[in-house]
C-alpha cells in the first residue's frame, strides 16, 4: 500500500509530465547551493510568470480544522517561504531541471507569481477557496478533482493562468463572504462567458454564485461544449510538434516558447490554417502555396510545399520567404509552419529579424520581385467561434 508522500508524488509527478509539458516543471526543487531543502512540491517556470505549488495529503476524518491547520495554514507558510527564498534571497539560488541539469533561478524573469494549494488526501464539500495574508499576497486553494479538472479544461499555460488571475481578482474582492456554489460551477461559467467574471460576481457575489449552482452539470451537457472538444483535437498537432520535435532541436526552446504561448484555441486556428492550405493545394502539381496571419504580435506564416521538389531547393524557398514576410508584414518575429501532401512531411522554424538598412532592404525587394509575391495578396477575414454552435 502506497504512504500518503507516495500517493502526493505520483500527482505532482503526473502535472509535470503530462499538464504542461515537463521542460518547463521543475518537480520537488532544492535550494542546491544553501541548506539543501526542498523549496516546493513543484515549480512551473515560463515566460514571465511563476507557479509555486505546495501538495498536501492528509486524512482528517471529517475535521475541517484540522484541515485548516493542517493544509491550509502549514501550505501557506511553505509557499511564501519558497517565494521568499525565490525572490528575496540575497544570494543566487541554484536548482535543477531534470533533463536541462543545473539553473540558476532569476527572479527578475519572472512578474507575474501565483501560490497554488493542492490537497489529494480527503476532500470537503466546501473549503475555503484562498488563504490571503495581507502584505505577503494570496493562495490558491484547490482539492485534487477539482485541480485535475481544470488543467484538462485549461491544458494550455496561457489559458490556466488567465484562470488564475480573473479567479484571485474575483476572491480578494470577496473575502469572507461565502461562495454559494462549487468551484467547478464557477470555472462552467467562465469558460461559456468569454473567460471573465462579469460586474455581479463583484459585488453581488453570494447571490450570483447561487444562481451558479449545477452550472457545470449543464456545461458537460451542452453542445457547444461537445463540439468546441471535437474542434480541439486539430490544436494537439502543436502539442505534439513541440513534444516531439521542436524541443528536440538544439535550439528549438525558443521556437516551442512561442508555440506554448498560445491557448487552446489559438494552437487550434493556428493548426486549422495549416490544415487548410495543405488540403487546398496538395493535388496542385509543383505549386507552392503561403498562407500569412499575426497572433499576439507575432507572424505565422503557412507554407504547402511539393515534397517531390530537391530538399535543398524548398528549404532555400522558406527561408527566403520568412525574411521577406517578416519585412512586408512589418513582423520581427516569424513562425514558419510548412508541410507536403498530406502532412507525410513538415518543416519548422523561427525567425527573428536583424536591423535593417538601405542595401538589405534594396535586396529583399528585388528578392519579393523575382518570386514574384507581395504584388497581388488577398486579404480574407472570418469569424471562428471557441464554441461552434453559438
Amino acid at each position: 500500500m502506497k504512504s500518503k508522500g507516495e500517493i502526493a508524488e505520483e500527482f505532482v509527478n503526473s502535472l509535470s509530465e503530462n499538464a504542461y509539458l515537463k521542460y518547463w516543471c521543475y518537480p520537488n526543487p532544492t535550494d542546491i547551493d544553501g541548506d539543501k531543502k526542498e523549496i516546493c512540491d513543484l515549480l512551473i517556470l515560463f515566460f514571465d510568470t511563476a507557479i509555486i505549488i505546495s501538495v498536501k495529503n492528509y486524512d482528517l476524518k471529517g475535521n475541517y480544522e484540522r484541515f485548516k491547520r493542517k493544509v491550509i495554514e502549514k501550505s501557506s507558510k511553505q509557499l511564501f517561504g519558497a517565494e521568499k527564498k525565490l525572490f528575496k534571497s540575497q544570494r543566487p539560488i541554484k536548482i535543477s531541471h531534470p533533463e536541462k541539469g543545473l539553473e540558476i533561478f532569476n527572479p527578475l524573469d519572472y512578474s507575474k507569481i501565483f501560490r497554488l494549494t493542492i490537497s489529494v488526501g480527503e476532500s470537503f464539500d466546501n473549503y475555503e477557496l484562498i488563504d490571503n495574508k495581507e502584505g505577503k499576497g494570496c493562495i490558491t486553494i484547490f482539492n485534487k478533482e477539482t485541480f485535475e479538472i481544470i488543467v484538462r479544461e485549461l491544458d494550455t499555460i496561457k489559458d490556466l493562468v488567465e484562470y488564475l488571475k480573473a479567479r484571485e481578482e474575483l476572491f480578494l474582492q470577496n473575502i469572507d463572504k461565502k461562495c454559494n456554489c462549487t468551484e467547478k460551477d464557477l470555472l462552467a461559467y467562465f469558460l461559456m462567458n468569454k473567460r471573465v467574471f462579469s460586474k455581479k460576481y463583484f459585488f453581488d457575489f453570494e447571490n450570483a454564485t447561487q444562481s451558479l449552482n449545477q452550472k457545470w452539470i449543464s456545461y458537460l451537457r451542452n453542445k457547444s461544449v461537445f463540439l468546441k472538444k471535437l474542434e480541439d483535437q486539430k490544436s494537439y498537432f502543436i502539442d505534439h510538434l513541440i513534444k516531439n520535435d521542436v524541443l528536440k532541436l538544439e535550439n528549438g526552446i525558443m521556437l516551442a516558447k512561442e508555440l506554448m504561448t498560445l491557448s487552446r484555441f489559438q494552437r487550434r486556428i493556428i493548426a486549422q490554417n495549416l490544415f487548410e492550405i495543405v488540403e487546398k493545394y496538395q493535388d496542385k502539381k509543383n505549386f507552392i502555396a503561403r498562407r500569412f496571419a499575426k497572433y499576439n504580435g507575432v507572424g505565422f506564416l503557412f507554407i504547402y510545399y511539393p515534397i517531390e521538389r530537391p530538399q535543398n531547393e524548398i528549404d532555400f524557398v522558406l527561408m527566403k520567404a520568412q525574411e521577406l514576410y517578416s519585412y512586408f508584414h512589418n513582423s520581427k518575429k516569424i513562425v514558419l509552419l510548412a508541410a507536403s501532401k498530406e502532412l507525410k512531411q513538415w518543416k519548422f522554424s523561427l525567425f527573428e529579424a536583424n536591423e535593417l538598412n538601405n542595401e538589405i532592404e534594396c535586396r529583399l525587394k528585388e528578392d519579393a520581385k523575382s518570386f514574384g509575391w507581395f504584388q497581388n495578396e488577398i486579404k480574407t477575414e472570418r469569424v471562428i467561434k471557441e464554441y461552434p454552435d453559438e
